[in-house]
């Protein structure tokens, strides 16, 4: 009659027994619970690499094999075998493969539900001021006495764009959609037919509300970079209408470089504006000098022989002079600010329009699917390593 072979928790009962070991002994050298030495030794209790080089150490003449309840360790001393590792996944590829294939096909279907954007682009360069045309109008100023400082504003377009100027002037917008329906955005958002828990009964305040979630949702659909060594500057809006997003993209463009232009306009039109009004003050106060020095001639002829009246002539030729002076200055100066009033040098060059996009830009399917078959793999092969 063939005998089954010990197992490895008997041999080590027998073994303990035969040299009169005690459970407590064996355990403290095994690095062990004096219970878990029993669970080992009933097979309750799987036992480990771990375990088995101990007992080599502790116990060189015992001699045993390895039997079906010793499973080698994927961690072992804080290092992966990946021997091991691949040969677990390898034994459960049925269940990772089903279990991957079912995360990717649910992945992708989900994605078909989801709600369809379009990314539309416009971009802008800041226009570059001719630098010789600069210099020869400074010489032209210096030589007139006229302080030629740098007026232009430096505008940040990102904060632009995301002001509340623009955002007001979208939303009340119509646009015309792909559909051929023309509607602003709050129409296209419903967000005019969305109930708050809360109803008021001032309309006034409701449509505050509403104003104001428009606003915050557009800025949720806008968005601005700019290169800081090139000045290219890129505003990409995403809509659920491709023709929608590529008319903002623009509008906001146009929107931009009217407000700088404006701007830069006005700040011009009140240097013209003060420049005119000293010009009429220091007119009336060089007439009147004139008018001082016309009589002082008319009342004394002979003020050439009379060193006194000579020099009360010489004072009052002297105002008169330096009213010109300051006269033809502020003429000068009133001319130029007019010049630059008119002047309509660009402040930004739309480098590219947005032009309604074909491809949708969100959801991206392959890149779902990918997502969802990694993560497939993943929970699967984790999930049979704990089985392990």
């Amino acid at each position: 009659m063939e005998t089954k072979p010990l197992s490895l928790g008997k041999k080590i009962k027998r073994y303990r027994l035969v040299n009169d070991i005690r459970q407590e002994d064996m355990a403290e050298k095994l690095g062990v619970s004096r219970a878990t030495l029993i669970n080992y030794e009933k097979g309750y209790t799987s036992i480990n690499i771990d375990v088995i080089n101990k007992i080599k150490n502790a116990y060189p003449e015992f001699n045993f094999e390895l039997d079906e309840n010793v499973k080698p360790k994927i961690i072992n001393e804080n290092t992966i075998d990946f021997k091991v590792l691949f040969n677990v996944l390898f034994k459960s590829k049925g269940y990772i493969f089903l279990l991957t294939l079912s995360f990717t096909i649910l992945g992708t279907s989900s994605s078909f539900l989801l709600k369809k954007y379009f990314d539309a682009e416009i971009s802008l360069y800041p226009a570059k001021n001719d630098i010789s045309q600069i210099g020869q109008f400074q010489s032209l100023a210096a030589n007139f006495g006229i302080n030629t400082t740098n007026n232009e504003q430096n505008f940040n377009i990102p904060d632009v764009v995301n002001s509340r100027l623009i955002a007001n002037l979208v939303i009340n917008k119509k646009w015309t959609t792909r559909k051929g329906n023309s509607k602003n955005l709050i129409e296209l958002w419903q967000i005019n037919k969305k109930k708050s828990l809360f109803s008021n009964k001032d309309s006034q305040l409701d449509s505050m509300i509403v104003i104001e979630s428009a606003i915050q949702k557009f800025k949720d659909h806008i968005h601005v970079s700019e290169d800081r060594m090139t000045g290219l500057i890129k505003i990409t809006t995403t809509f659920q209408d491709p023709n929608v997003a590529a008319g903002v993209a623009n509008f906001i463009g146009d929107q931009i470089e009217l407000y700088i232009q404006k701007e830069n306009s006005a700040q011009s039109k009140k240097e013209k504006e003060f420049i005119f009004e000293r010009l009429t003050i220091v007119k009336k106060e060089l007439e009147n000098s004139e008018l001082d020095l016309k009589i002082f001639k008319e009342r004394n002829r002979g003020y050439e022989n009379s060193p006194e009246l000579f020099m009360k002539y010489s004072q009052f030729f002297r105002k008169v002079e330096a009213k010109k002076e300051v006269y033809l200055t502020l003429q000068q100066q009133l001319e130029l600010a007019r010049i630059e009033e008119v002047k309509q040098s660009p402040i930004l060059h739309i480098l590219d329009y947005a032009v309604p996009p074909v491809n949708k830009s969100y959801p991206n399917r392959y890149f779902i699917a990918v997502i969802s078959l990694l993560l497939g793999f993943f929970i699967a092969s984790s999930h049979a390593v704990f089985r392990y």
